[in-house]
């Protein structure tokens, strides 16, 4: 029983050391890439004029669809009650 035991601590140590290392590998080498990321990534350039025009009208939804979301809103909650 006494070997029994010894094996079973010997295997959870050997278990517990191998997640410990992958997990300590990944740590570095999500560091790694977080860094060459911010070194060589680079965002693109966005002129002011762009963030301050109101969006296009082709973003906004009809007011055929809204009128339709709203029906089905109404629906929806009528049938909850």
């Amino acid at each position: 029983m006494n070997t029994l035991m010894a094996q079973g601590l010997e295997l959870m140590l050997v278990g517990m050391g191998v997640v410990f290392t992958f997990l300590i590998i990944l740590v570095a080498v999500t560091s790694l890439m977080s860094a060459l990321v911010k070194r060589f990534g680079q965002a693109p350039a966005v002129s002011p004029a762009a963030t301050t025009t109101a969006a296009p009208a082709g973003d906004m939804p009809s007011p055929a669809l809204i009128k339709a979301i709203e029906k089905a809103v109404r629906q929806h909650r009528q049938s909850q009650q």
